[in-house]
């Protein structure tokens, strides 16, 4: 619907569509979005989520080892032609690097690939457990589970060593006219892991 009144919409109709946007599709969108999180509790397990409508704003906290990880998820009136906002810097003691990372991921998943607030929020929670764990993520997403497919990096580059979701490679080599790494611009030479 971005893309429609960017390239597509006549300049005399965004006005009104921005309007009815932000009086009645935006309002049932999210409301109807945030019943359902508040009716699929269980699925965030120990993660706890918190939500307004009045706010425009979804919230969780999650505790991994010895650290309170927050994220808090801002919709702007007229989602989804405006792009929600991210922001993970409450989180005290992880390198802004990784809460950047955190952040891009959330808003790729809710901006560019449809995805609901609740999906995103559990990927949020696997990438941050399989961070944990050692996992790195692929250079080219910057997630460490795949947001559409939610899998791992499985090519590795033999050159470099560095891993990447199958999905992502291919995306890359389509959209560079490449077959060279990402990373070390070699050719090519991946193995399965």
């Amino acid at each position: 619907s971005r893309r429609w009144r960017d390239e597509e919409c006549p300049k005399v109709y965004r006005a009104s569509m921005q309007f009815l946007v932000e009086k009645y599709i935006g309002p049932s969108i999210l409301q109807r979005e945030l019943q359902r999180m508040r009716k699929n509790r269980k699925v965030f397990g120990s993660m706890n989520v918190t939500s307004s409508t009045i706010s425009r704003e979804v919230s969780a906290e999650y505790f991994q080892d010895d650290f309170t990880l927050r994220v808090s998820i801002s919709i702007p009136a007229a989602f989804p032609l405006q792009k929600v906002s991210v922001d993970c810097s409450k989180t005290l003691g992880v390198p802004e690097k990784l809460l950047k990372r955190w952040s891009l991921q959330i808003m790729m998943m809710l901006n560019n690939q449809g995805g609901t607030r609740q999906d995103a929020l559990l990927l949020w929670k696997d990438n941050v457990d399989k961070e944990f764990e050692g996992v790195e993520p692929c250079p080219i997403c910057y997630s460490v589970l795949h947001v559409k497919t939610h899998k791992l990096p499985s090519l590795q580059c033999k050159t470099c060593s560095h891993r990447f979701h199958g999905d992502c490679l291919t995306q890359w080599f389509k959209n560079s006219g490449k077959s060279q790494c990402v990373l070390c611009q070699q050719s090519w030479q991946g193995t399965r892991v």
